[in-house]
């Protein structure tokens, strides 16, 4: 269950020989020129695929960037850099990783080596539009981008889906994909009236749910999850969350008299 949620991180992959990093932490000034040096030796667009929080809070442990996957290849990639690297005096094994859908590398900050290094992560998806929204963190949540992500995989498995962070919501019995429209994900998950918007984070996924009558049965293995990691799956949501919440303890049989005893003291 752990690996299923370990998304973007922050750069680890490189260490020095005593076992240390050897990648630091970047400025969000330094993140466009940084990318934009990454597009002038690669030939990428990325500057518009950058994904999670990068770019948006002040300091981010790596570079997460989308890499369209039906029009370009690890290996091409990883040749690339290693001309780069060869060109700079450099052994391309101490400088590029390969894991996964990833190719790593060890970016020196603003393409200078003196500004210190950042882990880059060019992870290759074969959808982008999809994979930039699931990826992405949204800045005016009490939440990361992966505590939004363990929500929806708590309500994709619940209702017989599983959500997968580059392919879209798969039948859980089937593995075959359904959709990666993000509108109609959200018509699955929540209900026919909610909307991309209503993915957007934690807070508004929540609000999606406050009168669904199977609310607890899809939230049950996120509210697990958030509690072991020391955090309230209801921080933040809208007072409408609550008051629904409220409405059905009250008119749960034999709550209502529990309260009554509780306020006005009878036993």
């Amino acid at each position: 269950m752990k690996s299923m949620y370990a998304l973007l991180e922050g750069g680890t992959v490189f260490k020095n020989a005593d076992g240390s990093a050897a990648t630091d932490r970047i400025v969000r000034d330094e993140v466009k020129p940084t990318v934009q040096w990454l597009e002038q030796i690669t030939n990428l667009p990325l500057l518009q695929n950058m994904l999670g929080t990068t770019g948006k809070k002040a300091t981010s442990g790596d570079l997460d960037l989308g890499v369209d996957a039906s029009k370009y290849n690890k290996d091409g990639l990883v040749n690339t850099l290693s001309q780069w690297v060869e060109a700079n005096n450099g052994n391309p094994k101490d400088w590029i990783k390969k894991s996964g859908i990833n190719v790593h590398f060890k970016t020196p900050i603003a393409g200078n080596p003196k500004n210190g290094f950042v882990q880059t992560d060019f992870m290759f998806v074969p959808d982008l539009t999809y994979s930039t929204y699931y990826l992405h963190s949204a800045p005016d949540s009490n939440f990361k981008g992966m505590h939004r992500n363990v929500l929806l995989s708590s309500i994709a498995k619940a209702v017989g889906y599983k959500i997968n962070q580059t392919q879209g919501l798969i039948l859980r019995d089937t593995n075959e994909l359904v959709t990666n429209n993000w509108d109609e994900i959200a018509k699955i998950l929540l209900s026919p009236t909610t909307r991309k918007e209503d993915l957007h984070s934690v807070e508004t996924v929540m609000n999606a749910l406050a009168r669904d009558p199977n609310r607890e049965a899809k939230i049950k293995d996120a509210r697990g999850y958030f509690e072991r990691e020391g955090l309230q799956l209801e921080q933040g949501v809208s007072e409408s969350y609550f008051l629904a919440k409220l409405r059905d303890r009250l008119t749960t049989p034999g709550i209502y008299g529990l309260y009554e005893q509780n306020i006005c003291g009878k036993k």
